[in-house]
């Protein structure tokens, strides 16, 4: 009887922490993949303005000398 409590808490503790995994559908990985798609999309146009301006900056120095 002890064992058979024992077994139970055990089970009862592992899947406490454990718990039920929810399997992500597929649509769900494609939206994953969109919002990282659109965060590094939002990122390269970010240092692409900041290079660009970098660059104008450069040029219009260079022009003045």
């Amino acid at each position: 009887m002890k064992n058979a409590i024992m077994i139970a808490l055990m089970a009862a503790v592992t899947f406490a922490f454990v718990g039920c995994k929810k399997e992500e559908s597929l649509g769900d990985k494609m939206n994953k993949a969109v919002k990282s798609a659109e965060k590094s999309a939002d990122a390269a146009a970010k240092d692409a303005n900041k290079a660009a301006g970098d660059l104008q900056k450069k040029l219009d120095g260079a022009l003045k000398k």
